[in-house]
């Protein structure tokens, strides 16, 4: 069940010569956040503790970024939810049972939808503004999501299912080498493999629905495009709140990986055919839906739907629009007037850690070392853990990173998550 981590990090506060807000005498509005390592975690943290919400936070890391941050007010440890999934549910439900929270937000893939299998008995504690487990499963789904926009009339890329024998070499014989093998559902880019032998086909697909699940065999769209998300929140009419599209500059892994530094940009007809798909999802609450440039011909070519807050959520926040402000109003108030303008002259940098691992492992390493090098200059950079207001979380990531030394396949797992 979960453990009460606050009073340790209230020490390490303490040590450091930082204090935290006292409780005021009346109740205040209270949010549990998920996944308190994670990228989007920290930004989520930060958005509704500046604006006076309690933030409890959890995460199955004791040494865990979002902990540290001073709008972090109680830190619970729990179950990892991809291995123990069971278990996470029963310790948040707990916690639920035990304070009044207005609002739970799931971050990761894993803790989303163990509370979505459960949504009924979160719901009995507070709000949980997500669309039902089914629903989130089939976007998650990239064969139905692809299949979805194909019937929308936007370009994917060829997909066939891997479901029995023959299925590769159906595949193959539609296909030119190289092709992509990845899972029908999973996070960030764990599991997906660019393989260009015949005979290699098989047996990849063999290991990665092992390890992953279900998998699909894909048309490879050449590196050299980048890749665009767009960032949206939809009230319960799958009407957009705010829809942002962000440009991923720079990715770890390189070229096909979360952003390690992106860029809002102004695309209004990709939103447009972003939120045209979501509509035909019937979608409420956040979504993020990825693009890749075919640099063939310059156009985009949808590549999934992440029914979550993206991992990327600074990017859109340093745009001007905070999405878990505005996804708290939503679930407290059933809608909320949209953002419509943002702006573009501003990057968001994940230095600590993605963009260091981009440089350090880029095939084009001299090709984007001087962008790379000159973004520490630009006052228009700005970097996630890089606060003057609240700069524990570099600690955090400090002692995290030193924890993850000692186990590296934990690392990659994280970083695979991309959240």
């Amino acid at each position: 069940m979960g453990t009460d981590a606050h009073h340790s990090r209230w020490r390490i506060l303490c040590a450091a010569g930082w204090s935290l807000p006292r409780p005021e005498q009346h109740m205040p509005s209270s949010v549990l956040v998920t996944d308190a390592q994670s990228r989007a975690g920290l930004v989520i943290i930060r958005s509704l503790g500046e604006k006076g919400i309690r933030v409890t936070a959890t995460d199955n890391d004791r040494v865990s970024v979002g902990f540290f941050s001073r709008y972090c007010r109680r830190a619970v440890v729990t179950p990892d939810a991809a291995r123990r999934s069971a278990a996470f549910v029963a310790a948040v439900l707990e916690e639920l049972a035990r304070r009044p929270y207005d609002v739970v937000i799931p971050v990761i893939d894993d803790a989303l939808f163990a509370l979505a299998r459960r949504k009924t008995e979160v719901q009995r504690h507070t709000r949980f503004p997500f669309m039902d487990c089914d629903a989130l499963l089939r976007a998650h789904d990239k064969s139905l999501s692809i299949e979805k926009a194909r019937r929308c009339g936007i370009r994917v890329p060829e997909t066939f299912a891997v479901e029995g024998e023959g299925d590769a070499e159906a595949a193959l014989s539609r296909l030119s080498l190289p092709v992509i093998v990845r899972p029908r559902s999973s996070h960030g880019s764990l599991g997906l493999r660019k393989v260009a032998r015949p005979d290699e086909v098989g047996p990849v697909c063999s290991r990665v629905s092992r390890d992953f699940g279900p998998v699909i065999i894909q048309e490879y769209i050449p590196w050299g495009g980048l890749t665009y998300d767009v960032d949206v929140l939809m009230n319960r009419d799958s009407s957009p709140v705010a829809a942002v599209v962000c440009r991923r500059i720079r990715t770890y892994p390189p070229l096909a990986g979360p952003t390690s530094c992106g860029q809002a940009v102004h695309w209004p007809e990709l939103a447009d055919t972003a939120l045209n798909l979501l509509r035909e999802m019937h979608w409420f609450g956040p979504a993020e839906v990825e693009f890749r440039i075919d640099p063939r011909d310059g156009k985009p070519v949808f590549m999934e739907v992440n029914p979550r807050l993206w991992g990327s959520l600074f990017t859109s926040t340093v745009a001007g629009v905070d999405f878990p402000w505005l996804l708290y109003r939503l679930a407290m108030d059933g809608d909320v007037t949209p953002v419509t303008e943002y702006r573009t002259d501003v990057k968001a940098r994940y230095f600590f850690t993605l963009d260091m691992l981009c440089l350090a492992s880029h095939p084009r390493r001299r090709e984007v070392a001087r962008q790379w090098f000159a973004d520490f200059f630009d006052p228009r950079t700005k970097e996630l853990l890089l606060s003057l207001r609240d700069p524990l979380p570099l600690l955090g990531k400090l002692l995290a990173s030193i924890t993850y030394g000692m186990r590296p396949s934990r690392l990659r797992e994280r970083l695979g998550r991309g959240g």
